[in-house]
């Protein structure tokens, strides 16, 4: 009987101790599985085009993979509300530059500062709205769009700029802007597309010739894509 029961005792403390270390075992893989999980990235960016009707190929990665459609349409939209002046051009210019600045690179946003001060000194930009649209006809095309590798984009963009001072119209022009757009993961608070308006990449925008302006350049989705119209001089006061 003794022996029996030292047997059993010995047994039971045998089943105490496995249990023991089969307990901390997994304690410390669940606690190695939480630290892998946390260290995985949680939050990705997708670009997806805004035309699905012929499908997609989007691949969900550590980097996103900027669509064309997508930094044209980001380039389009922060030049249109750059050029956004309701009411007075001398209060509407800096503020739309300082609302944007986080998706613009410091080299644009000098430019556009030091842009905004010649205009001033020249009295282009009291009591003058402005307004920017895009051309009917000549929106996004596969060729207005050139990629230059590394996260860098120029996306041209034909718009017509509209002007006025007192409410007396002083321009009504189509410009062709060349706009450098380029990766710009710094802040995906501020900046959750995660790109970012260079200006003109060292270009300048260009002047539409109005007779190139007749019929649309750009065809429905599906047809071949034209050639697009023709500049005929460097737009200097942008």
């Amino acid at each position: 009987m003794p022996t029996a029961f030292t047997n059993a005792l010995a047994d039971a403390h045998r089943t105490v101790a496995f249990h023991r270390w089969f307990s901390a075992a997994m304690l410390t893989i669940l606690l190695l599985t939480v630290i892998a999980w946390r260290s995985q990235q949680t939050e990705f960016l997708v670009h997806i085009p805004p035309d699905l009707s012929n499908g997609a190929d989007v691949r969900v990665g550590a980097v996103a993979e900027v669509q064309p459609a997508n930094a044209y349409l980001f380039g389009f939209h922060i030049l249109q509300q750059l050029n956004r002046w309701p009411e007075n051009g001398g209060q509407d210019f800096g503020e739309r530059i300082y609302a944007l600045q986080h998706y613009l690179t410091p080299a644009c946003r000098t430019q556009l500062a030091e842009d905004m001060n010649v205009k001033a000194q020249r009295g282009e930009l009291a009591r003058r709205t402005r307004a920017l649209q895009e051309i009917p006809g000549y929106g996004y095309a596969a060729n207005r769009v050139i990629p230059h590798g590394a996260g860098s984009w120029t996306v041209l963009v034909d718009a017509q700029l509209t002007e006025t001072t007192n409410g007396v119209p002083v321009k009504d022009t189509y410009i062709r802007y060349p706009l450098h757009v380029v990766r710009y993961d710094v802040d995906r608070e501020l900046n959750p597309w995660q790109l970012a308006l260079n200006c003109y990449g060292g270009r300048e925008p260009e002047r539409l010739a109005m007779e190139a302006l007749q019929a649309p350049a750009v065809p429905r989705t599906g047809a071949p894509v034209s050639a697009l119209p023709a500049a005929t001089a460097q737009e200097n006061h942008r």
